[in-house]
């Protein structure tokens, strides 16, 4: 739509420029027509040249890509990003613990019959190729294979996955969606592999079903993920939920309550895709009393036995394994009513064990006191010394590991702030640029600090730039305006992401923002350049006008072209789109908008100058025009940085909380210890009971108009 308006509007700006030409022409003397014949002549093969351009243009580049090839390249994001998911959740090495389910259905499911019986070409859902369908005694147990089974044959496309806390429903999640991706990859053909949906997992946090549908907080929950960004990202995002997507919803257990009941509904209504739902078991029953999501099949998670836990345990060690390891088996097994028994049939404290306790963790400690009836009397106190210990654990090196920047004060005190903001967001999800909301004012003061020092100090040079240059304080009320106007166009859409650019020319927003450019610069120049040529004669004013003109219009539409790419966020590759990987790709598009807007100045001003003045002159005002672009870049940047206010969010926080100043590296370095996580461009606390632990703990002050979702 954008791009055949541009063009319609270019097209509209030649008519009236070839209407006027007519016109003029008419009321020439005779003696002039023939000129005007002639430049006429002139005219029309500079307007068949840029359209050959154009049509050259479309011809060489590739045509979009169609639906299929696009779920394709989201199979391949999301492929890449469960991968991570599960080595960040430790699920490929040592081999994941047994994931065991039986089916339930009373008090949160409707009738299992019902929602198995085979409908035929009635049911919402065939069974995805190369399987069977299945019956209510496929539901009664399984495992991780039958998990898949059950997923891919439900003829209404919905299941529901819940257990109690640390039951290991995301990691259960995680590897559902690793067997769904490799089942997709070992399809016989196109046609089967673009049958089979690609799995997303989305958390609940920051979804209001009172005033938002599902299909829409989706969809801006999608355009999150770099490939389904810009102009068609909401577009291709919609498309691909009809019939090319499995929703993998995280979290029903953490919106607020009396929402999780409309969240049902809402789903029952509205969801025309497959959806896999998430939640704890006591939560979802209590929801499911006010609203079923109906035609849902619901399997529980099992704890674990004995044998799985110590063959978890133990497998990994040497042969013998430690005394103090022995110690704790021999326990687990003659005493299952223990404290630590009754702890160690939850996958979360199973899988903390080993980064805790040598030899595979790094604490001076040893397993066994566990063990001590009197220190720990009950599961909770347990519990919470492992979560404790965990932290210690991850910043505690080696000898010959590289020892942890941050002091043990410094990583408790951060760590609270991010779990005690994330708590008064009701979210488990956050951004390094996110944090610019959580100085007071909702950001406010971030927004601000930047546009003062940089921004309008940037805009005002320009001006300046531009009044020496044209000696008239019209063109930098003119320019004033139009910046003003650029600014509402194209810098406020830009507002939620990091400044990103595609990896190469061939993306088809670029191309569509260059096109619309070039329209308009052509149109312009026909304009602008027919005039000149009237007022200035037909020999010279003529040639030179349109001579100049024109280059002028097209360097200027195409640099239009590209800041419109630039601030509609098109469509990228940032592979994989991680955190680091986009504050990296928004600081390497300093150096392009200062090459392409300082070029743009220089050959604009030194062709108007060199017309006017001479080479002389030209060269002279063409460094003048280098500044003033430079200048307009530096403005561009700033306003449309989420580096700069997230550094002045940081700034608050190391000033309010002494939180370290380089956000995202402390951010990193508990990713790479295991505290933290990152899905795609966000991150997560590794362990959710981690995070309310510490949220217990340490609440920091926010202002009370806090977004619902740092991710919005």
């Amino acid at each position: 739509m954008r791009r055949r308006q541009g063009l319609l509007l270019g097209l509209g700006l030649l008519a009236v420029a070839l209407v006027w030409w007519v016109v003029e022409v008419a009321f020439l003397p005779s003696e002039a027509r023939g000129n005007a014949a002639t430049y006429g002549q002139f005219v029309l093969a500079a307007v068949g040249l840029a359209v050959s351009v154009v049509g050259l243009w479309k011809a060489v580049l590739p045509p979009s890509t169609g639906l299929d090839e696009l779920s394709d390249r989201f199979a391949t994001v999301m492929r890449a990003q469960s991968v991570t998911a599960a080595l960040e959740r430790g699920l490929m090495q040592p081999s994941p613990l047994p994931l065991r389910w039986s089916g339930v259905a009373k008090g949160i499911t409707g009738s299992v019959a019902a929602a198995t019986a085979s409908r035929g070409a009635e049911a919402w859902f065939q069974p995805l190729p190369g399987l069977g369908p299945i019956t209510s005694a496929d539901l009664r147990s399984g495992n991780r294979e039958k998990l898949h089974r059950v997923y891919g044959a439900l003829p209404s496309g919905r299941l529901i996955l819940v257990g109690p806390a640390g039951s290991g429903k995301s990691s259960a999640a995680v590897l559902l969606q690793l067997d769904a991706l490799q089942y997709r990859e070992s399809a016989a053909g196109d046609h089967d592999r673009w049958r089979i949906p690609v799995p997303v997992i989305l958390t609940l946090h920051g979804w209001d079903p009172e005033t938002t549908s599902v299909m829409d907080w989706l969809v801006s929950r999608l355009t999150l993920i770099p490939l389904l960004r810009g102009r068609g990202g909401a577009r291709h995002a919609r498309a691909l939920l009809e019939r090319h997507i499995t929703v993998i919803l995280d979290g029903l257990d953490e919106i607020p309550e009396h929402l999780r009941p409309i969240a049902l509904q809402v789903l029952s209504d509205q969801a025309t895709f497959r959806v896999i739902l998430l939640s704890r078991t006591d939560e979802m029953a209590d929801a499911a009393r006010q609203h079923l999501l109906v035609g849902a099949v619901a399997v529980r998670l099992e704890p674990l036995t004995p044998a799985a836990t110590l063959r978890y345990l133990l497998g990994p060690l040497a042969s013998p394994a430690p005394s103090e390891w022995k110690s704790l088996a021999e326990t687990m097994k003659d005493d299952r009513s223990s404290p630590v028994a009754s702890v160690l049939s939850s996958p979360l404290w199973v899988s903390l064990l080993h980064d805790i306790y040598p030899p595979l963790g790094k604490l001076d400690a040893t397993v066994d006191e566990l063990l001590d009836t009197d220190r720990f009397t009950d599961s909770r106190t347990i519990t919470q010394h492992l979560l404790d210990q965990a932290i210690a654990a991850a910043y505690t090196s080696r000898p010959w590991e590289k020892p942890s920047p941050y002091t043990p004060a410094t990583v408790r005190r951060t760590l609270g702030v991010i779990a005690g903001r994330l708590h008064r967001d009701r979210t488990r999800d956050f951004t390094w640029w996110g944090t610019a909301a959580w100085s007071p004012m909702s950001g406010r003061l971030a927004s601000l600090i930047p546009t003062v020092l940089f921004t309008i100090p940037a805009v005002l040079t320009a001006g300046t730039l531009i009044a020496v240059l044209a000696d008239d304080l019209f063109w930098v009320i003119s320019g004033a305006l139009a910046g003003i106007g650029v600014a509402a166009k194209f810098l406020a859409p830009a507002a939620k992401y990091p400044l990103t650019l595609g990896g190469s020319f061939q993306s088809r927003n670029l191309r569509r923002g260059v096109q619309l450019g070039l329209s308009l610069g052509l149109g312009f120049g026909v304009v602008a350049g027919s005039q000149g040529g009237f007022a200035g004669g037909f020999a010279s004013g003529y040639v030179g006008g349109l001579g100049v003109c024109v280059p002028v219009g097209l360097v200027g539409g195409v640099t239009v072209g590209l800041l419109d790419h630039l601030a509609q966020q098109g469509r990228n590759d940032v592979n994989p789109p991680t955190p680091v990987n986009l504050w990296r790709a928004e600081l390497a598009t300093v150096p392009l908008l200062l090459v392409t807007f300082a070029s743009a100045g220089a050959l604009v001003f030194g062709l108007l100058g060199g017309v006017v003045g001479g080479v002389q002159s030209g060269l002279e005002e063409a460094v003048i025009g280098a500044f003033v672009g430079a200048a307009i870049a530096i403005a561009v940047w700033t306003a449309l940085s989420k580096t700069m206010r997230s550094a002045c969010g940081q700034l608050y926080l190391t000033v309010r909380y002494r939180t370290p100043f380089r956000f995202l590296r402390f951010l990193e370095d508990a990713r790479s210890r295991h505290i933290l996580r990152t899905v795609g461009p966000l991150y997560q606390f590794r362990h959710a009971t981690l995070q309310d632990h510490l949220a217990a703990e340490t609440t920091p002050t926010a202002s009370p108009d806090h977004p619902k979702s740092l991710t919005e």
